[in-house]
């Protein structure tokens, strides 16, 4: 009887397939978020390039296994301050690994700077100023303790100089919808990263390889429901010696050496 059992249990899976294989798991779905924001002063970088911004990002995520997931982004941004008269938009797409002791991403962003690099293409004499780039990155994260740790570096494709990151960030847990984070990185310019800028047409004619910032940072991260989060933040950018003449020299139009900023984004995840 128990040979029967067990011959007809199997023939009843052979016939639906069920021996041979079982269910595949559905496919990941792609997510989606949309953010908006403001910044008081636009600093990338350690370098300045605007004030009064408002900003709206896209992105899109897949993953394809556990330890892979693709990503895609369009980032816009522009001065509402004439003195700065800048636009700039971001397209890019990265794909991230876990590879167990750090998540490795690689990466490409290009960049579209509708008024100029520097947002000075229609001042007379300016006709030249860069009007895009597009550059190659790296990253690698990691939590060590209670820090989360991430190097980057970032090849610039248009002035063919490098660019290396350093950042550490630590999030403390107010309340079930609140968290305050706190944030420190430090940029460095390898072979004249946007070190130093033509009078003429505002080109970079930078070659140094030097220390460009060092940024200070604290958000509030308040979730307002499943699927929605407001973040505050407070910045201060402390120009290095690859951020000084630029950042200086922009103080008329609102920069400074070192300076206290300020602004908030809403994300919304589909």
């Amino acid at each position: 009887m128990k040979h029967i059992t067990a011959l007809t249990l199997t023939t009843l899976l052979a016939a639906t397939g069920l021996a041979q294989t079982a269910a595949a798991p559905a496919a990941a779905p792609v997510s989606y978020d949309l953010t908006a924001g403001y910044d008081s002063e636009y600093y990338y970088r350690g370098l300045w390039f605007s004030n009064q911004n408002a900003w709206y990002n896209i992105g899109a995520s897949k993953k394809l296994s556990d330890k892979t997931t693709v990503n895609a982004l369009a980032y816009y941004t522009s001065s509402n301050d004439i003195r700065s008269q800048y636009q700039e938009l971001d397209l890019g797409a990265s794909v991230a690994y876990d590879a167990g002791f750090a998540t490795l991403t690689a990466g490409y962003t290009h960049f579209f700077f509708f008024n100029g690099y520097l947002g000075n293409k229609n001042v007379p004499g300016n006709a030249g100023s860069q009007s895009f780039a597009s550059e190659l990155f790296l990253s690698a994260a990691k939590t060590v303790g209670p820090v989360n740790v991430t190097a980057t570096y970032a090849y610039d494709l248009y002035i063919d100089a490098g660019y290396a990151e350093l950042a550490a960030d630590k999030s403390f847990t107010l309340n079930d919808s609140t968290s305050l984070v706190l944030k420190a990185a430090a940029g460095y310019s390898i072979g004249g990263y946007y070190t130093a800028f033509s009078t003429a047409n505002g080109q970079n004619i930078g070659t140094e390889s030097t220390w460009t910032h060092v940024l200070l940072s604290a958000s509030l991260p308040i979730a307002l429901s499943k699927t929605a989060t407001l973040t505050p933040y407070v910045s201060y950018n402390m120009s290095g010696s690859g951020r000084e003449e630029s950042n200086v020299g922009s103080i008329s139009l609102g920069a400074d050496d070192d300076q206290l900023f300020f602004g908030f984004s809403l994300k919304a995840v589909f």
